[in-house]
């Protein structure tokens, strides 16, 4: 019903907008689901688009609406290709053109399904998709878009600054993320966790010394905010301090690190196991936090002594959770995972990394929680000879491993036969 050629064609029927935006989507979620074919899936998008500019210009039922330039933006923003955020940018250039027209501005319908659909979302589109580039200026990038937003008749959203900030995030640049929250409050947007969560995460993850020790003093700084009524959009999350203790996480593993990182983890993982007790971080716990603590222990760069200290402190910690994971987060495949990769890094001498990687295998057996990467661990960190003897002691073997072992773990985690082996 798409063609004039065909002689074959009734043409009472004629596709509308829901109707070519229908087999956008297909496509779209073509791109999110399938990776080695989502660069076709975006040209097949484009190319839908293209047709509706193309009728619309005679019939304003198929004339392209909010819905159909996002979902052609968001298919290229999902492609790894280097040329994506500029075609996505394109994309929302010809939108501008075809509604903007002089001092005639007719703004696109937003008729249809779209998450969080308002004006801005096309250019929230492109600004996601400079944040998934490698583009060394998607952050200028970003900005450029922003500005244009700003000096439009469309009001930038919190959708619009966050999006912003997780470029400046996932580009190296978080001070400028954090000039981002400074713009919201001058413009009058009230950021929300998203916006908080990802100016922490942005110097969190930043390589600079001193980078997650700034994340800490502004989470105190929006605590203090909070508690004396000068800031109540900021609302502590679990996510909050997870990203903190991240950020300690890998200095810890640098040449700046050692035991003191460690020790601001454990502070900021105690202040937020005190927020949990007070009722002021409510909600299920989970284990990431507890996680993110041990990788820190497993990661310090310190001497034989501190070593000794960080291992002390991750048992405590993980057995802490075990007693408590109301407070703490139910140990999961991870947890176990990065505890014996603090055990096999921290142990003083092999009797005591086999004695701790025999013992964290069994619970994580005992639980169902043996995943591949679990697994991984404990053969690559013990030798072959003592491995083989404690898995068949358990009644396995590393080519048939008892399902029960793993009946908690996701399909795409469990652990699989050791190949070649003979037991």
């Amino acid at each position: 019903i798409d063609s004039d050629e065909s002689s074959f064609v009734d043409h009472s029927l004629r596709p509308n907008v829901r109707s070519y935006s229908m087999v956008m989507k297909a496509w779209a979620n073509v791109a999110k689901m399938e990776r080695w074919s989502s660069e076709d899936a975006a040209e097949q998008c484009e190319a839908i688009l293209n047709r509706m500019e193309t009728r619309g210009a005679s019939d304003v039922s198929v004339r392209p609406n909010l819905v159909a330039y996002v979902t052609t933006i968001t298919a290229w923003s999902r492609t790894k290709a280097a040329h994506a955020p500029s075609r996505a940018e394109n994309i929302l250039n010809r939108m501008i053109d075809l509604y903007y027209d002089g001092d005639d501005i007719e703004l696109p319908s937003l008729e249809g399904d779209v998450e969080h659909a308002k004006h801005d979302a096309p250019f929230n589109a492109v600004i996601t998709a400079y944040a998934r580039s490698s583009d060394p200026n998607a952050a200028d990038r970003a900005f450029a878009v922003l500005e244009r937003l700003e000096a439009s008749p469309i009001a930038p959203t919190v959708f619009t600054y966050n999006a912003v900030m997780d470029v400046c995030a996932k580009h190296g640049d978080p001070e400028r993320a954090l000039q981002i929250l400074e713009k919201m409050e001058a413009s009058s947007v009230t950021p929300d966790s998203t916006s908080y969560d990802t100016i922490l995460n942005a110097f969190a993850r930043h390589d600079k010394s001193g980078s997650a020790e700034r994340a800490w003093q502004l989470l105190r700084q929006w605590e203090e905010e909070r508690a004396s009524g000068e800031n109540n959009s900021f609302i502590p999350s679990q996510v909050s301090y997870s990203a903190v203790i991240n950020g300690f996480a890998k200095a810890s593993g640098t040449e700046y690190g050692g035991m003191n990182i460690v020790k601001k983890a454990k502070e900021v993982y105690d202040r937020l196991i005190e927020q949990k007790k007070s009722g002021a971080i409510y909600g299920a716990s989970d284990p990431v936090a507890n996680s993110c603590f041990l990788n820190c222990c497993a990661n310090i760069y310190g001497t034989r002594a501190e070593r000794k200290e960080a291992l002390i402190m991750a048992i405590k910690a993980f057995e802490e959770m075990k007693r408590e994971p109301s407070l703490h987060g139910e140990p999961g495949q991870f947890t176990f995972g990065t505890m014996m990769k603090a055990c096999a890094k921290l142990s003083a001498d092999a009797a005591e990394k086999n004695r701790l990687m025999e013992s964290l295998f069994h619970q994580t057996c005992k639980r169902g929680l043996l995943s591949k990467s679990t697994l991984g661990q404990f053969l690559r960190h013990t030798q072959d000879e003592f491995s083989t003897k404690v898995i068949l002691q358990m009644g396995g073997s590393k080519r048939e491993i008892p399902p029960d072992w793993h009946r908690n773990v996701p399909r795409k985690y469990k652990p699989t036969p050791v190949e070649g082996d003979r037991h």
